[in-house]
């Protein structure tokens, strides 16, 4: 697999567990994952605190071009099958393996 793409994907904590299973679906089962990460964006601020409660996780992962649209709709769906719409970004740029 010729990894030529990095994709973060910044997503509420809660809806991690239904953003790993669609990854696992569409064979993109490596990544790093940063747990308990606090963030302010379009969906409000999360710092685990009282006043904003909840926090991000951080996924990054190596992929081959061909698997950006396929995961950026996944993902999407996924994001749109919540009654309370979770936060959720995808940024995906080129990267050089070494």
């Amino acid at each position: 697999m010729q990894a030529d793409k990095l994709a973060l994907i910044i997503v509420e904590s809660s809806a991690e567990p239904d953003v790993m299973a669609a990854l696992e679906e569409l064979d993109l089962k490596s990544y790093t994952r940063f747990a308990d990460v606090p963030g302010h964006g379009e969906t409000g601020r999360r710092d685990g605190s009282p006043i904003f409660p909840g926090l991000n996780t951080l996924l990054m992962l190596a992929i081959p071009g061909d698997k950006v649209e396929p995961m950026v709709t996944s993902l999407h769906g996924v994001r749109d099958s919540f009654i309370v719409t979770p936060g959720m970004k995808i940024i995906v740029t080129d990267c050089q393996m070494y």
